[in-house]
C-alpha cells in the first residue's frame, strides 16, 4: 500500500469516528431532554394531584392479623325468609308459622371465630368467618299448627347458620392496648331442620345483617396478642354477641 492509500484511510477512518461521535452526543442529548420533560410532567402531576391524609407510606402501627377464638350470641330468624329445599313435600312446602316461634324468634348460639385483619393508618379491614350452634330444646320447639284446616304437629331438630363477615372500624393504641371498635356486615346462610307430622323437612334461606363491635386487644409480644370483644345488631339476625380470640400480628 503507498502513502497516497495510507493517507486516504487514516482520513475515511478519521471521519467516521467523528461522525459516530456526533451521533452518540445527539442521542445522548435526547435522552437527558426526554429524562427531563418527564420529571417535569411527573412534577407537575404530583402538584395538581390532592395530598393524602397521610403522608407516609407506612406506620409503626401498621399491620396484618391473623386471629381464631370462641363466641357466643344471640341470633333472630323469626323474620327471615326460609325456603323448603327438602323432605316428603306435601305440607311442609307451606309451612310459615313455626319459623315465628321459639327457636326461631331467639336462640343463643356457641361457637368458633376466625378473623383476617389489615390495619393502616389505625384503620381496621377485616373478613372472617363464624361457625356458630344453636343451642336449644327440640322438646320445647313442638307445637300443633294449622294449615288448610287441619292441625300438624310440628318440631325443629335442628338449625344450622354459618356466618361470613367483613368489618370497617378503626383503633388506637395505648401501650400494649388497643381499643377498637367495628361495623359489620355479615351474610347469613341458615338451614333449618323440622319434622312435619313425624316427616323430615329441610329449609334453606340467605340474608344480611348490620352490627356493631367494640373491645380490647392486649399485645403480649410483637407478633402474639389476645382480645376480648362485645357486639350488638343493628339490623338483621345479629342480637348480640361476645367473643374471646388469641391471634397473631405481622407488624
Amino acid at each position: 500500500m503507498n502513502a497516497a492509500n495510507v493517507l486516504v484511510s487514516r482520513e475515511r477512518g478519521t471521519g467516521l469516528g467523528v461522525w459516530l461521535g456526533r451521533l452518540l452526543g445527539l442521542l445522548l442529548a435526547l435522552c437527558l431532554g426526554l429524562a427531563l420533560v418527564a420529571t417535569t410532567a411527573g412534577e407537575a402531576r404530583a402538584e395538581e394531584s390532592p395530598k393524602p391524609l397521610d403522608a407516609d407510606n407506612e406506620s409503626v402501627w401498621d399491620h396484618f392479623e391473623l386471629s381464631m377464638g370462641f363466641l357466643a350470641g344471640g341470633r333472630r330468624y323469626d323474620k327471615t325468609n326460609f325456603a323448603y329445599q327438602d323432605g316428603d313435600g306435601g305440607v311442609a312446602k307451606g309451612l310459615r308459622e313455626p319459623f315465628r316461634a321459639d327457636p326461631f324468634h331467639h336462640v343463643p348460639v356457641f361457637g368458633l371465630r376466625y378473623d383476617v385483619r389489615l390495619v393502616a393508618s389505625y384503620v381496621r379491614m377485616t373478613a372472617g368467618f363464624d361457625l356458630p350452634f344453636a343451642s336449644f330444646d327440640s322438646l320445647a320447639s313442638t307445637g300443633n299448627y294449622v294449615l288448610d284446616g287441619e292441625s300438624h304437629q310440628v318440631s325443629v331438630q335442628g338449625i344450622y347458620p354459618k356466618e361470613l363477615r367483613f368489618g370497617i372500624g378503626g383503633e388506637y393504641p395505648f401501650g400494649p392496648v388497643a381499643p377498637f371498635i367495628d361495623v359489620l356486615g355479615g351474610v347469613h346462610w341458615v338451614t333449618a331442620d323440622l319434622t312435619v307430622d313425624g316427616k323430615p323437612a329441610s329449609y334453606d334461606a340467605t340474608s344480611f345483617s348490620f352490627s356493631a363491635r367494640a373491645g380490647l386487644r392486649l399485645h403480649v409480644r410483637d407478633w402474639f396478642f389476645a382480645s376480648i370483644a362485645g357486639e350488638a345488631g343493628i339490623v338483621g339476625e345479629t342480637v348480640w354477641g361476645a367473643e374471646l380470640a388469641v391471634g397473631f400480628a405481622l407488624m
